[in-house]
């Protein structure tokens, strides 16, 4: 009977249904090899640690619209969403960075500095211009540059930010026009709270 008691418990605890073992499954997952809007959705942050998160997100949220940015909320306020034209960090055709930028990303650090409390996703968008390949190649060579120079400016430490060049796919704006397509050459930056910022709010992992 021991043995069967003992069968079932181990069951259950791979099931996730354990009190410590609740994002077993979640903490072996590359984040990585997920597509962008699964890096957005995950972790999901359970309703008890739900208040002390979105809190948190909107003084991270204040913090950066008084230093430049333009930090929007978004699921449900647990995610913050930024939007960076892309000819305010690279010159045209240009996968370097301009000079301005250290300043302009100095109060990331906040950020950059926690990599166990949130993760920083950056993706970088084109306009049509070009092809495919292209499109692809600059778009990932810049996501790059921007996760290296975080790094750097992070003291050369884990800085949690996950790149992804999108290209040409994702247009927001018709191509059709010189003033559409600057819209569409834009990076865009997701804070997620991770796993450290939920343990803050009392959820066992």
């Amino acid at each position: 009977m021991r043995s069967l008691i003992s069968l079932f418990t181990a069951f259950i605890m791979l099931l996730g249904f354990g009190g410590n073992c609740v994002y077993a499954e979640e903490q072996e997952v590359d984040v990585l090899e997920l597509r962008l809007d699964e890096n957005i959705a995950t972790p999901a942050v359970p309703k008890k640690a739900k208040q002390y998160v979105v809190a948190t997100m909107d003084n991270l949220r204040r913090h950066l619209n008084k230093n430049g940015f333009n930090a929007k909320s978004m699921r449900q306020g647990e995610v913050l969403k930024i939007v960076i034209q892309a000819s305010d960090l690279f010159s045209p055709c240009s996968v370097e960075l301009k000079p301005s930028v250290k300043d302009k990303f100095r109060s990331l650090g906040v950020v950059t500095r926690e990599p166990s409390n949130y993760k920083l996703i950056v993706a970088v968008h084109t306009d049509d211009t070009g092809d495919s390949v292209y499109a692809d190649s600059i778009s990932a060579a810049r996501a790059n540059a921007i996760d290296d120079i975080l790094w750097e400016m992070a003291g050369e430490i884990d800085t949690n930010v996950i790149p992804y060049g999108i290209g040409k796919d994702e247009p927001i704006d018709k191509n059709t026009s010189r003033q559409g397509r600057a819209v569409n050459r834009r990076v865009e930056m997701y804070i997620v709270p991770d796993k450290g910022l939920l343990r803050l709010a009392g959820v066992k992992i």
